[in-house]
């Protein structure tokens, strides 16, 4: 085979013999519809998307007070003191409480601190708890259980409740705050 022949048979085999040009690309229907269908499939996604989201927010934020919760036990075994902890709307703070006023001045070290995001909503008034240097928790409100409802401000649908259940036992992450 020489090499015209060569170059006229792959020309054959890349070009279609009805109109002796080569077919590439979408026609503009074909573009349209694909267009609807991904305009379909999002408007689907972004409600679940934003649900998702949210449920995530209120998870993180449950999360993070269980660690501090445990971060506030462990301290007060590893230091041999009383160590609280203060939740107050969307803040709370873990701090050597020396005097044992259960609220935080000037004189007392902070150790850790956090905030929630705006979306969060804590649905507790202001809670305090003390751990001693046994790790047992003490409550200002009383007795146990005792727990406080995180939620996304205006839905109660997405809310995680942080449940302390006996002053020994570890956190909990309860799904709903009834």
């Amino acid at each position: 085979m020489t090499s015209s022949t060569k170059r006229i048979f792959s020309a054959r085999f890349f070009y279609s013999a009805s109109h002796g040009k080569r077919k590439s690309g979408f026609t503009l229907i074909e573009m349209l519809i694909v267009i609807a269908i991904a305009a379909i499939l999002a408007a689907v996604a972004v409600p679940s998307f934003r649900t998702m989201n949210r449920n995530m927010a209120v998870r993180g934020a449950a999360d993070e007070l269980v660690a501090g919760i445990q971060f506030a036990r462990s301290e007060a075994a590893r230091i041999n003191n009383t160590v609280s902890l203060l939740i107050d709307g969307r803040t709370w703070q873990v701090f050597v409480d020396v005097n044992g006023n259960k609220k935080r001045d000037n004189s007392e070290t902070l150790l850790r601190e956090g905030t929630y995001s705006d979306l969060i909503t804590a649905q507790a008034a202001a809670l305090w708890m003390g751990f001693t240097s046994t790790g047992t928790a003490t409550l200002d409100a009383g007795n146990f259980p005792a727990g406080i409802c995180l939620g996304i401000t205006g839905d109660l649908s997405i809310q995680r409740r942080v449940l302390l259940p006996t002053p020994a036992a570890s956190p909990v992450i309860q799904t709903s705050c009834q």
